[in-house]
């Protein structure tokens, strides 16, 4: 990684994939930024000119007729995946957690310069998971970052990244800054330079086969099963699991001799990455047959699907369905990630085993990853937003909240919706689009026969 102060604009580029998007007023005011104190905080590029972190600075230096700009360069491409994770990080760092001073600031002109790990004194440390994360690149790709310090050598921007620095035993590169200055340069700080949104990214839903956990009953188990589902369910029960994953718990309540029903659209052929489409048509025409003859179910469960929905519509979509397969006396059963987990283990001071700690959330709770060679999503819902989103679907709607990473809601009494939104729904979730825009279109028989019932109700 190399650092050039002055580097021509022009050859560096955007990246397709990224995902921050700014309103018209604050790239007006992040203008401004940069005619004001001109730029103090340096863009980080891949070898071939690919924009990793600083996209909307880099337009706006552009708008405003600067030429030439501060970078980091790495000496080599590094693999996309790194890349990407990279871009979602550093946008992410937004608050200054560490008190970090720089020694020997006096000295130091204005503008860039380049000081030892031992100028730097840590008053205050900062928050665990984002150290770790800075540590980690720190020590994988070298100095990527800047600080910004006032003229007592205060950092005023980016101090755990000059912590992490002393850590790591890295040079920090400051921008030292007119003390006149630093006040309203941290009101333009606190200007919302951009938000995360994969609306751009185009995530298919069958992509989603990759947020499958690997239940085998040992290794990984479901909580919602464990503690609500298999303490409730008895024998003279029908169950129905919506996104059944592997179908682990659905085989096991079949081998005791259960009446379990298991749907899951992005079955995967074991051991392959390739989707076992033949396998989901099996689930539909068994599901056929049993609402056909018996109707609705005694029991609905979706485990861990919202948390792997790509959109607010097929969110609506799945619960809708989960609504239609449910009877009148039934109970449906959910579980799915907890965002107030998530933000807890960000704040924490401390950070303990390999868990993923950050997650880089736009404001409708949605998170995107990039692994595999394609981009998954995840979504994250707080104890109260699932309370109010499931009662719109049941009217009996009690969630837990263990104060863990999932949170549950058990439901009864489903209400009922227009037939024609239920068929959407249905038409949506069970001829679910796969790769090359193909259908199976073996879903119509389910579909009226669960119609059938409903208006039978």
């Amino acid at each position: 990684m190399r650092f050039i102060e002055h580097y021509l604009i022009d050859k560096i580029h955007a990246a397709d994939y990224n995902p921050r998007k700014i309103s018209d007023d604050s790239f007006q005011k992040l203008q401004e930024s940069l005619k004001r104190f001109g730029v103090c905080k340096a863009v980080i590029s891949n070898r071939d000119g690919t924009i990793i972190a600083g996209h909307q600075r880099t337009k706006a230096m552009k708008a405003v007729g600067i030429k030439e700009c501060p970078v980091f360069i790495f000496d080599k491409n590094i693999p996309l995946h790194d890349e990407i994770r990279f871009n979602l990080f550093h946008n992410s760092v937004e608050e200054v957690f560490a008190t970090v001073k720089i020694e020997g600031a006096a000295e130091l002109p204005h503008g860039f310069s380049t000081v030892q790990p031992s100028a730097v004194t840590v008053e205050k440390k900062g928050k665990a998971a984002y150290d770790k994360e800075i540590c980690r690149l720190l020590t994988k790709y070298g100095e990527y970052g800047s600080v910004v310090i006032d003229e007592a050598g205060t950092v005023v921007d980016n101090s755990d990244y000059a912590m992490c620095s002393k850590i790591i035993g890295k040079p920090v590169v400051v921008f030292k800054m007119h003390q006149a200055d630093v006040a309203d340069f941290l009101r333009y700080m606190g200007v919302d330079y951009g938000e995360y949104s994969y609306d751009t990214l185009g995530i298919k839903p069958y992509v989603q086969t990759y947020c499958q956990m690997n239940r085998d009953g040992k290794s990984i188990s479901s909580t919602l099963y464990d503690r609500f589902v298999l303490p409730y369910v008895k024998k003279d029960m029908r169950i129905v699991d919506f996104g059944a994953g592997k179908m682990h718990y659905i085989n096991g309540l079949r081998k005791q001799g259960f009446r379990a029903f298991g749907y899951e659209p992005y079955m995967r052929t074991e051991g392959k990455d390739v989707l076992n489409i033949s396998a989901v048509i099996d689930h539909i025409k068994a599901l056929e047959t049993e609402v056909g003859k018996n109707g609705l179910f005694d029991v609905v469960i979706l485990d861990s699907v919202l948390n792997s929905i790509t959109s607010l519509e097929y969110e609506a979509a799945v619960l809708t369905v989960c609504n239609a397969l449910c009877r009148p006396d039934g109970t449906f059963f959910t579980g799915t990630r907890n965002k107030e987990f998530v933000d807890y283990r960000k704040k924490r001071d401390k950070s303990t085993g390999n868990y993923r700690y950050l997650e880089f959330e736009d404001k409708k709770g949605f998170s995107a990853t990039f692994g595999k060679g394609v981009w998954t999503m995840q979504k994250f819902n707080t104890p109260d937003h699932l309370k109010l989103m499931l009662m719109q679907y049941f009217d009996e709607v009690k969630v837990v909240d263990t104060k863990e990473s999932q949170i549950y809601g058990i439901c009864r009494k489903p209400k009922r919706l227009p037939i024609e939104t239920y068929r959407e729904a249905l038409e949506m979730e069970f001829n679910i689009e796969y790769p090359d825009n193909y259908r199976h279109n073996q879903h119509k028989k389910l579909v009226e026969n669960i119609i059938a019932c409903l208006t039978a109700n």
